[in-house]
């Protein structure tokens, strides 16, 4: 029975949708620390990593495909139609990203592994909040701690920010113009994947503006 099916047939209709997102939300933390436990011994020309963050991107895939079968399905939703479009892209773009960043690593035989490594923390850690603010989404809950998660990965951004700042001033040192080219469109791919985590932090936090 496919994840379609076995949603249809034991969630209630009103329910399926956090269901989903709580496994989005698990998928992602696995994805993350997939990703940056296998960064601790990379190989450039072994690609296992990038095999595995295919395999998570797919199965994200799956989901926000269910996710808008069972809108196209249900009239009932826990909040706005378009704040679940919205939140569901976001979260998927997130995944699609951590992909790209690996498979760019694995194509280019990029060695900046360092700077790679402290984005992909912060990746992981931004995951981490982001499933903590959906369980605490979840029936409106705790407001205050879906903020909360929300500043954090906010906070996780700015770092990102400084790291690709610094990571392309000693980047630039190297005077290996190939190298730079390469490395850069990396480590820009690792950042663009926090700022995705800041648009989920956005999109929840305007949900709870709407509806707490």
């Amino acid at each position: 029975m496919g994840i379609g099916n076995i949603f249809r047939a034991f969630q209630p209709k009103d329910k399926v949708f956090f269901v989903l997102f709580e496994q989005v939300a698990q998928t992602l933390v696995e994805m993350s620390s997939d990703f940056h436990k296998g960064l601790e011994d990379y190989d450039l020309n072994d690609d296992s990593l990038l095999k595995k963050m295919s395999d998570y991107e797919h199965k994200m895939d799956d989901f926000t495909h269910e996710i808008f079968v069972q809108l196209g399905e249900n009239f009932i939703t826990p909040f706005d139609r378009e704040d679940i479009s919205q939140l569901t892209v976001a979260l998927d773009d997130i995944a699609d990203h951590i992909y790209a960043s690996a498979k760019y690593m694995y194509l280019y035989k990029t060695n900046e592994i360092k700077a790679f490594s402290e984005f992909s923390l912060l990746i992981h850690k931004s995951c981490v909040e982001i499933q903590t603010a959906i369980q605490n989404l979840k029936g409106f809950k705790n407001p205050a701690a879906v903020r909360e998660s929300s500043i954090k990965i906010n906070s996780f951004e700015k770092i990102a920010d400084d790291v690709l700042s610094q990571s392309l001033v000693k980047l630039f040192e190297s005077n290996d113009p190939i190298h730079i080219i390469k490395a850069k469109d990396v480590l820009e791919y690792l950042e663009i994947v926090t700022d995705k985590a800041e648009d989920v932090a956005n999109i929840m936090e305007s949900i709870i503006i709407k509806y707490s």
